[in-house]
């Protein structure tokens, strides 16, 4: 399924770029609301990374709302550690220790 809309913003979590040259950027997660398939059994919970990368909007599914806002957790976890690496370890969270940002990786 493509999603040009992440429709209603349940949260935001703040992240910075930190480059030993440039001035800090900050990125942002966002998380949509869980929602129904619109042909189907099941939910979706919506999400985006804007600032880096391709900024696609992309979901986790479940069979409810609430596993479906429980896997797009742990994809967030997985997603961002992959970035991390991906950006020579420069994505910052002010709310924890490096190189970690509050997301599980593994339910």
């Amino acid at each position: 399924m493509y999603l040009d809309n992440i429709g209603e913003v349940i949260a935001i979590r703040e992240l910075y770029l930190t480059h030993e040259q440039e001035p800090e950027r900050k990125i942002q997660v966002v998380i949509g609301k869980p929602q129904a398939f619109p042909d189907s059994g099941g939910y979706y919970c919506p999400f985006q990374i804007v600032g880096v990368g391709p900024e696609h909007i992309k979901y986790a599914a479940g069979v409810d709302g609430i596993q479906a806002l429980q896997l797009v957790m742990v994809m967030l976890g997985a997603t961002l550690k992959f970035l991390n690496e991906e950006l020579n370890e420069t994505l910052r969270w002010e709310g924890s220790s490096e190189g970690e940002f509050g997301f599980p990786t593994s339910i």
